[in-house]
This record gives structure tokens, sequence and C-alpha cells, in this order.
């Protein structure tokens, strides 16, 4: 799987860890990735990228105080914070709980992601907030994909798609090797929980299959999951 954009997510990550930059390049995305807000400011400087993601509790400096430097250097990019494991601390002999102190509030970032993370959560929210044509190609096997445009290239083929099937061809490619249930679809495709009649979306299923697969009723790309959902998988992920 292969994204191209063309500018970087500012990742400033210090002390908690590396999950967050591995899982963001898998998932196709550019990262730099810096350690300090020192460097994070270097980085503007000479560059800009498309979105900053700030991990608070690994920030020695305030990561607010961060934020609206960025703000001042550049207000139209975007900032996610994620925060520290809500928790409340006693005080003293007490006992009386007392609100955390590593918590911070979203008054400068666009939005906030509590902790302990959710991976899946943070790449929807990512994806949402990129600029429009910074995330411009999906790549797996012979399929490219420009979400932006609707428009997929199947070899020498070119089809463009309707926006529900964008939007599912999307969630999928960016998700390869997980099963995503039909209550997930539903909610981020047509905005509903409701299970009762998912004919709708069988049929953009079907659709779906037409244009990806060489032969629809033999699925390669997009595969049933029996009584949970569907997976879409390259031989990389393909399981029996």
């Amino acid at each position: 799987m292969k994204r191209t954009a063309t500018k970087k997510i500012l990742l400033v990550q210090g002390g908690l860890g590396d999950s967050v930059g591995p899982v963001l390049e898998q998932h196709g995305y550019r990262v730099a990735w810096v350690r300090s807000a020192k460097n994070a400011i270097a980085f503007f400087e000479k560059d800009t990228p498309a979105l900053v993601i700030i991990d608070v509790p690994s920030v020695k400096v305030s990561a607010e105080r961060l934020c609206l430097s960025i703000r001042r250097l550049r207000q139209d990019v975007p900032v996610i914070m994620i925060g520290a494991e809500p928790h409340l601390s006693t005080n003293g002999s007490s006992g009386t709980p007392t609100p955390p102190t590593s918590l911070v509030t979203p008054t400068c970032a666009d939005a906030y992601l509590q902790r302990p993370l959710q991976l899946r959560r943070l790449l929807l929210r990512v994806d949402k907030m990129m600029p429009e044509g910074q995330a411009l190609e999906l790549r797996c096997g012979d399929l490219v994909f420009r979400p932006a445009e609707g428009v997929l290239r199947k070899r020498v083929d070119e089809l463009y798609l309707n926006p529900k099937l964008s939007k599912l061809l999307q969630l999928f490619m960016q998700q390869p090797g997980e099963v995503l249930t039909r209550k997930f679809l539903m909610q981020q495709v047509w905005d509903t929980s409701y299970l009762g009649d998912t004919r709708t979306l069988d049929v953009h299923i079907r659709w779906l299959r037409e244009a990806i697969e060489d032969d629809p009723t033999d699925p390669i790309y997009l595969r049933t999951v029996r009584r949970q959902g569907y997976r879409f998988e390259t031989p990389r992920f393909r399981k029996s």
C-alpha cells in the first residue's frame, strides 16, 4: 500500500516511544518526526507541514505554548493533540481527588485525542483533517486510487467512482487486512448506525467489486468475513 503526498505530517513525540510515527508511515503518510518543541519550530522555519500532531505528555515544555507558537507561524496548519491517560491524583493525606495536571484542554488544537490512544480513531481523524489534495494516491496491486477526485485506475482502465463508492474504497485501502464491520461502514459512509436494512451497503459492495475485481464473484481484494463484515486484502495480507 502506498500513498504519495506533497507535504509531510510533523509529529512532535518525545519520550513516550515510537508508536504513532510508524503507524502513520505504514498507512502511507510521509512523516517528519521531531522530539522537542525547539526542533518543531526549527522545522517550521524551513518548511510547512500539512498537519501537526503533538504528543502532549512526551513534550517537555507546555504543549499549549508550542501550539500557540505554531499558530503564530502558520494559522492554516491543522493541529492534533494526543493527551495523557485521564486519571485523578489524591491530595495528600486527605485522599481528596484533584484534577490531573498533565491534561491539556484543546483551546489551541483543532482536535484532541485522549490516551489510551485508539490508532484507528487517530487515522480517521488525520485523514479527515489533511488538506485537500495532500493525499494524492492510494496504491495496491493493480489499483491506483485518487480519493479527492474519485478516480480509480486499474492497469490501463480508468473509472470515476461516485462519492459513496469513493469513501468505501478509501476506507478499505487505508486499512488493509483489517475487518471493517457493516456497522462501521454504515456509520462512516451513510452516517447511520441503523442495520435494519443494509441492502444499500450490499449493492455498493457489489458495485465496488465490479470496479476493482477481475472476477467479482471470486474477489481477490474485497473479501467477505462471515457474520462480521469485509476485509480488503493485498497478497501480503491475504488469508485462507
